[in-house]
């Protein structure tokens, strides 16, 4: 949770930063206020930097460790969260186009027995959350050199 800590401190410091100087330049130029404001943490999954913790977990420790991220979140007074579900070229949700994600179970291409997708999008909105789906259209790997490592169904085979 460190690094999830970090990630969000680092991200929020980023977008605030650019926030401020859009926001200043775009209400002198009107004199008007916004009516919102994004407020977002970027939760990244690629090597389970942030959500899930660990390979391997059940279906129910992922989703007792996204509800608590959740609930950080909203401690925050974020209103928003972008998450990782494409980390490398395998996905956290149904595809017909990659292998499920190694970060999910342990092994590449292994269905974790629910939708991560579907309950990250349907956990996120309970709490009024805005959900944002991040994906990396481009990295193959972050562990294996060799790409019959890789499941069969990956797009690099």
């Amino acid at each position: 949770m460190k690094s999830c800590r970090f990630s969000m401190i680092w991200f929020l410091t980023v977008v605030l930063t650019a926030g401020i100087f859009t926001f200043s330049a775009s209400a002198q130029a009107s004199g008007t206020q916004p009516e919102r404001e994004m407020r977002a943490v970027w939760i990244a999954s690629v090597t389970n930097i942030d959500w899930p913790s660990k390979k391997g977990l059940s279906p129910e420790e992922q989703k007792s460790e996204y509800s608590k991220l959740l609930d950080d979140v909203q401690e925050m007074g974020m209103n928003a969260v972008i998450v990782q579900i494409k980390p490398a070229a395998d996905a956290f949700y149904p595809s017909d186009y990659g292998p499920w994600s190694e970060y999910l179970t342990g092994t590449q291409g292994k269905n974790p027995g629910y939708d991560p997708l579907a309950f990250l999008v349907e956990e996120t909105h309970k709490r009024n959350l805005e959900f944002h789906a991040w994906f990396n259209p481009y990295r193959i790997t972050m562990n294996h050199t060799n790409l019959n490592a890789l499941s069969d169904d990956h797009p690099a085979r």
